[in-house]
């Protein structure tokens, strides 16, 4: 059994109901409740006892669960007892009993099959399927038929992500046979567990949506503009193109017609990114785009630069064996990305030059799709996909919080060798071991 003193009190709260109930769905704030390390804990619990049992880890990318296993199961479970890898972890005095480390993000059928005595699915409102499965087939199709034969426990936890799978099986609890547990941050003010000071200064730098969505655990819904925060007053300023030391970020979105092909530079300095630049062309051919980007090198003079292009794996490699180096943008979780957006327009840290003609069009005319929670309805872009948003997103996505620091200047050293060497001399002793 777990320790109680190891357990926060929403943990010990949730566990509680985890073993008197055996299948719970947990909603928990973000990074105040513990919601994976609960299911951590539990696995451990589970793994630990004098006969074999056999347990799954689900985590929404094979990304996701390499990172729960750096931060979580080599944390908890000690190195003398189990045996702890990102496939698979077993208690060493008896191998059988083991937690299979498995991801969601591609055919999640080929999970099936066997008989487990515990499935922890994790983040579960952030699952992305191929094929075209939702959450709540997986749960029913997939991994449920698993736990059946051993009447085995279950534990699905996530935040929300707008009004998507995880909201379906959550409100169709009852006929799943799961209890369901939800404590939002504003309960654990009232109970104690956060100060009032701790709730207001996330509540005041956290956009509105967001907080009411990771924090305060509501099924927040998308309407209207997609970026209602966006003023051209406020967002598009006129500023200067990078300073030599400075890295240049460039994102692009592949497109021919009827989508064009949208690139985006941009550098960051002082938690703002400032995107100062775009091309923007229909029908534009490869080798065309790549000249694009070489005229716009020489024109702003930046030496260094990192980039990022849509799943165009073939154009991506064309320009990086072109001397053009780019990478493959991240796709994954495409309104958090959108929201990523929406946090830096409310917080003035994103701002655009009135160059990017396309890219203000997009901020100013995106509207939620009616049909797909967290899409857009491309159907009122009638000059293109939206290709600006696209490619702002997976710059946002690749470089948010990237920033080069400015090269520190000798100011001695125009003045005389003695002066510039106690200078160094000085810096070399401030500086940490």
């Amino acid at each position: 059994m777990n320790e109680l003193m190891e357990l926060r009190p929403a943990q010990a709260m949730a566990a509680s109901l985890f073993y008197r109930h055996k299948k719970l769905m947990l909603m928990l704030p973000r990074q105040f409740g513990g919601k994976t390390e609960l299911g951590v804990r539990l696995a451990k619990d589970l793994c630990s006892r004098p006969f074999p049992s056999t347990s799954m880890f689900v985590a929404k990318s094979a990304g996701a669960r390499k990172k729960a296993t750096r931060e979580k199961f080599l944390r908890i479970f000690p190195k003398q007892d189990f045996e702890v890898n990102t496939e698979l972890i077993y208690l060493k005095r008896c191998p059988t009993s083991q937690i299979f480390m498995a991801s969601i993000d591609k055919d999640p059928g080929n999970q099936r099959g066997g008989s487990l005595a515990f499935v922890h699915g994790s983040e579960v409102a952030f699952w992305k399927m191929d094929l075209g499965m939702s959450i709540p087939d997986c749960w029913e199709g997939v991994l449920n038929p698993m736990i059946n034969e051993k009447e085995g426990y279950a534990l699905l936890e996530s935040t929300p992500n707008g009004q998507n799978g995880w909201k379906d099986v959550w409100e169709d609890a009852d006929r799943l046979g799961f209890h369901r547990f939800k404590l939002s941050f504003s309960q654990m003010v009232e109970l104690g567990l956060v100060s009032v000071d701790v709730y207001d200064k996330i509540k005041r730098e956290m956009h509105p949506l967001m907080f009411e969505q990771e924090y305060e655990l509501g099924w927040v819904t998308f309407a209207g503009l997609t970026y209602n925060e966006f003023s051209e007053s406020t967002h598009v300023q006129d500023f200067p193109g990078p300073l030599e030391w400075q890295k240049v970020a460039m994102a692009i979105d592949w497109g021919y017609d009827p989508s064009a092909t949208c690139i985006l530079f941009a550098y960051q300095y002082g938690g703002v990114i400032y995107v100062f630049d775009e091309i923007y062309a229909h029908r534009q051919r490869l080798p065309e785009t790549a000249e694009s980007i070489r005229a716009r090198q020489q024109l702003w003079d930046f030496q260094t630069f990192a980039s990022v292009g849509d799943h165009e794996e073939d154009r991506n490699d064309e320009l990086t064996l072109g001397g053009i180096p780019v990478g493959k943008a991240d796709k994954v979780n495409v309104l958090g990305n959108r929201l990523q957006i929406k946090v830096r327009l409310h917080n003035r840290t994103l701002l655009i030059h009135p160059r990017c003609t396309f890219l203000r069009k997009d901020l100013a005319s995106a509207t939620w799709s009616e049909k797909k929670e967290g899409d857009l309805d491309y159907s009122l872009c009638t000059w293109g996909h939206y290709d600006a948003e696209a490619a702002l997103r997976y710059l946002i996505r690749a470089f948010d919080g990237y920033e080069e620091t400015p090269p520190v200047v000798n100011p001695h050293e125009a003045v005389d060798d003695a002066s510039a060497r106690a200078w160094r001399l000085q810096r070399e002793m401030e500086m940490p071991l």
